[in-house]
């Protein structure tokens, strides 16, 4: 690259004046601080010149040479003026030598010229764009009633047109019928304000087919060596494309969402609502009716002419049915996860804080089984497997949560839990259950003692052959009711099997209170039971052993208040015996 560096703006205007006047063959234009084509203004004087007209100048310089442009462009902002050789889209099998010239101070633009030559480019530079791709910009130029005086070769390349076919003639026909309202609307504002004007429109080739366009209009009516309206194009149907693409792409989600049986929750570090669909509402709330406002289910987006979205400027909410939707006077809140799952209890909902906590701090996985109240009051228990959203740096930017409503699983499991706990027909602990409990307890460092009180019905086996085995478990139900209802809340009450139970005494201070507890059952067994097919008399014989603080297994304890109440099965009166020390 040949640079230059002018000393002072006098300089570089007696400089940009000697390359006019010797290349009267360039083409030239004016450019914006921005790198926009503007136009040449008078005080500068043309030799003559032709003008470049589009958008920038880069536009219309191949690929491969875009980046040298850049490089020179900041360095004649630097320095004052800049050149280098590049190639034409037009012309990309030869060289054309391009100046940059910043003669804002005077003239208030910089100057772009562009200088040709016959140097052909290499062999290898020639055969990459000897077949330079379809123009996507061009430039189209119509008087003050909107018909066509004159258009660049990218246009009829582009559409299909010839210059003879749009010449006196008015395009509004070329525009999308749902686009031409806007198109108007562009047109009235750009002549009555002389302002340019931008718009996002559909034109129609030759062909029948519509390509998406943005369209520019400059008003150069008021320039003697113009009097027209300069349409600069530029082709956006790859975006477009790309964004019919996405929007399928978040339909097809929508849909997904909206029809999966598990409830989705996105949320972001500040554990702010960013998605959910309607089925956690579901789960959360039972019903739409129980939703609470402001939690409201989104209706259907509408959708763009095409599906392929609206003009530049209009914006289109695309959260999707299901989504978090706010009422208009809430729309400027944020939904926190506590206000919409705040049907979970407090003890699920700590829980699941500190499940989140993990999650968004240490970008780890967590599932969490919550319990849900229902505003009927009704209850549920959902699993929620909170999963960390990382970006590729591995920064944690939220979290996502499925939520399954496992209440019927729950129940079952509730049940075959109740099932290998409880006794089926007297509801006491059934005889693994108590003495697993037994067992717990003895294996504790931190209790004063523990006893087991053993019991045997005296006089069972009458009641079951004169009244039968209705009776003789109806008198079960009675003896155990009687057992809990002289027992602490903390002891465990169990059967053993037959007419057995064995009574748990947790955190007891001595035998004293374990044989207390012995008379109070005897003082409940001992007498007559009135059952619905007559009455019956009932004795007990009680062992009582407790722990003296040397260790002692399950098995041996519990043979030592077995032995006891044989001892007490002996003595016929009813009254509990205490075994002796182990």
């Amino acid at each position: 690259m040949d640079t230059s560096v002018a000393k002072d703006v006098q300089t570089l205007a007696m400089g940009a004046e000697a390359l006019l006047r010797e290349h009267s063959d360039a083409l030239v234009c004016g450019l914006a601080a921005n790198g926009l084509i503007v136009p040449v203004p008078q005080s500068i004087v043309l030799w003559g010149q032709g003008l470049i007209e589009g958008r920038a100048l880069i536009d219309q310089v191949v690929a491969a040479d875009r980046t040298a442009v850049v490089r020179l462009w900041v360095n004649a902002q630097e320095s004052g003026a800049a050149s280098c050789k590049v190639r034409m889209l037009r012309r990309p099998n030869t060289w054309t030598t391009l100046h940059f010239i910043d003669l804002r101070e005077i003239h208030g633009v910089l100057l772009g010229v562009i200088i040709p030559s016959d140097e052909e480019a290499d062999d290898e530079d020639a055969e990459e764009d000897a077949a330079p791709a379809a123009p996507r910009f061009c430039s189209l130029m119509e008087d003050e009633g909107a018909r066509v005086v004159g258009c660049d070769d990218a246009f009829t390349e582009m559409f299909g047109y010839t210059e003879q076919e749009l010449m006196g003639e008015s395009v509004l026909d070329q525009i999308h019928p749902e686009d031409q309202g806007r198109a108007v609307e562009g047109w009235l504002a750009v002549l009555s304000t002389r302002r340019d004007q931008q718009t996002r429109l559909r034109r129609r080739r030759k062909d029948g087919t519509y390509m998406w366009v943005d369209t520019s209009l400059r008003n150069l009516l008021h320039q003697p060596d113009r009097n027209y309206v300069l349409v600069e194009i530029i082709d956006v149907s790859a975006e477009m494309q790309a964004q019919e693409a996405l929007q399928e792409r978040e339909e097809l989600l929508r849909r997904l969402t909206a029809a999966m049986p598990v409830g989705l929750l996105q949320l972001d570090t500040e554990r702010s609502v960013v998605y959910n669909n309607a089925r956690l509402l579901e789960i959360l709330y039972g019903s739409e009716d129980s939703t609470p406002r402001g939690l409201a289910q989104e209706p259907e987006a509408e959708q763009a002419p095409d599906g392929a979205g609206g003009a530049p400027g209009e914006q289109h909410a695309d959260i999707g049915a299901g989504g978090l939707s706010l009422s208009p006077e809430e729309s400027t809140l944020e939904t926190s996860a506590a206000e919409l799952l705040h049907t979970l209890t407090e003890e699920s909902m700590a829980e699941l804080d500190r499940a989140l906590l993990e999650v968004l701090s240490e970008g780890v996985d967590r599932d969490v089984e919550v319990d849900v109240t229902l505003p009927s009051g009704t209850w549920r228990r959902a699993l929620m497997s909170l999963r960390a959203l990382l970006r590729p740096s591995g920064e944690v930017h939220g979290a996502i949560t499925c939520v399954l409503d496992i209440t019927d699983s729950a129940r079952a499991r509730q049940e075959l839990e109740r099932r290998a706990t409880f006794d089926p027909l007297t509801h006491c602990h059934n005889r693994a259950s108590v003495l697993g409990t037994l067992e717990r307890e003895l294996a504790r460092e931190d209790v004063a003692s523990t006893g087991v009180v053993y019991v045997d019905l005296d006089k069972f086996k009458p009641v079951n052959d004169k009244l039968g085995h209705a009776a003789g478990d109806e008198l079960l139900v009675m003896v155990a009711e009687r057992l809990k209802r002289v027992s602490r809340d903390s002891d465990v009450v169990g059967r053993l099997g037959g007419d057995e139970f064995l009574i748990v005494l947790r955190d007891i201070p001595g035998p004293e209170m374990a044989m207390r507890a012995a008379d109070r059952i005897c003082d409940a067994l001992c007498g007559e039971f009135e059952l619905a097919g007559g009455s019956a008399e009932l004795g007990a014989s009680v062992g009582v052993a407790c722990t003296n603080g040397k260790p002692i297994s399950t098995e041996e304890l519990t043979k030592l208040a077995d032995d006891a109440m044989y001892r007490s099965k002996q003595d016929g009166r009813c009254v509990p015996v205490l075994a002796g020390a182990y």
